[in-house]
């Protein structure tokens, strides 16, 4: 009924809610974890640099993509090291659609305790509120946090014990995830700001 992209945001969801794993089962809603307003400085990641598809570069950083590019690129695994997220390697796209990036760095999926970053370009209203209304993900609103953003929020105890950002602008509608920690929050904004700022030629 929705097309190619809402097949692709229904897998979206499946993925942040661990239905990719072998068991395809769905997590409950999870109560959001409050922001404390104190969050803990991160050092400033680099945004430009080697894609993050450099062979051998466990630590490349990712760069600037424009449309048909590869969208794994926009985030590199130096850049989740440099905010402080460890176990990422270089990673796998799981979608050969040119609007559309499953960004796996390590694991299965963010529900499944792994990092994973996901790209849509289009529809962007009902992609995000389709991110959002799943299992309470998105009960922290960070647009406050991301000038220029149409929408963003977070999930910091999300289903398999993941923090989740969501945004959308313009035309791009992405969401990151990685395992739950005491610095979640402002990690994941500071790894938002870099897609924003390296993708802004899609949306």
């Amino acid at each position: 009924m929705f097309g190619s992209r809402r097949i692709a945001a229904a897998f979206l969801i499946a993925v942040v809610a661990g239905a990719c794993s072998s068991g395809g089962s769905t997590a409950a809603p999870v109560s959001a974890v409050p922001s404390t307003g104190g969050v803990t400085t991160l050092p400033a990641a680099t945004t430009a640099a080697a894609p993050a598809s450099a062979a051998g570069g466990g630590g490349a950083l990712g760069g600037t993509v424009g449309p048909g590019g590869n969208l794994c690129g926009l985030l590199g695994p130096g850049d989740f090291a440099a905010v402080g997220v460890t176990g990422a390697g270089t990673p796998t796209k799981n979608s050969d659609a040119p609007t559309d990036a499953y960004c796996v760095y390590t694991g299965i999926s963010s529900a499944t305790g792994g990092i994973e970053f996901d790209l849509f370009i289009g529809d962007p209203e009902a992609t995000y509120q389709q991110i959002k209304s799943n299992g309470g993900i998105l009960a922290d609103d960070a647009t406050g946090d991301l000038p220029g953003v149409g929408a963003a929020g977070i999930q910091l105890n999300g289903p398999g014990n993941m923090a989740t950002i969501g945004v959308r602008k313009g035309q791009l509608t992405f969401d990151i995830g990685f395992p739950a920690n005491a610095n979640a929050r402002a990690q994941l904004i500071a790894l938002a700001k870099l897609v924003l700022q390296r993708g802004s030629g899609l949306s």
